[in-house]
């Protein structure tokens, strides 16, 4: 009979020690995806920075300029934040960041439409960061607006 107790008891030990074996792995991988989302939500959130940064220096020569539609990279050149049409790269061998700007059309109450009048003073953004994850391709989309509200 003190065999069979034994056995029992030995049993609920390895049942205890599997679950806490899975919690400890299922932790590690959900702490890993927290800290991959907060690092590729920080640089899409970098690129949106970046048009900023742009848009403060000079709308006219900065903004206004990019071809709507159009994939570019941002890229820091002699300091500054600037946009190219060449991918430099992976950022830390693993991400791919993109911006779109697209120009912005306005209805007769002056909101932003689909369709309508064009808003020369008013920019569409759009940061993309794209990566590969378990052989499949993920991504992080950040959109928002800027406009030309220093007049430069």
């Amino acid at each position: 009979m003190g065999l069979v107790e034994i056995l029992i008891v030995l049993a609920v030990v390895a049942v205890g020690f599997l679950s806490i074996l899975s919690f400890l792995i299922f932790s590690r991988g959900v702490t890993f995806q927290a800290a991959r989302n907060t690092k590729v939500t920080a640089l899409a959130e970098e690129g949106i920075e970046a048009v900023r940064s742009m848009r403060d220096e000079s709308w006219a020569a900065n903004v206004s300029v990019l071809a709507s539609g159009t994939t570019y990279y941002p890229v820091i050149s002699s300091g500054k934040w600037s946009l190219s049409a060449i991918n430099p790269g992976l950022i830390d061998n693993l991400y791919t960041r993109t911006i779109v700007v697209s120009n912005v059309s306005r209805d007769a109450n002056d909101n932003i439409s689909a369709s309508g009048t064009n808003d020369p003073n008013t920019k569409k953004v759009v940061a993309t960061v794209t990566w590969q994850e378990s052989g499949r391709s993920k991504s992080v989309v950040l959109t928002t607006y800027i406009t030309n509200f220093l007049d430069n």
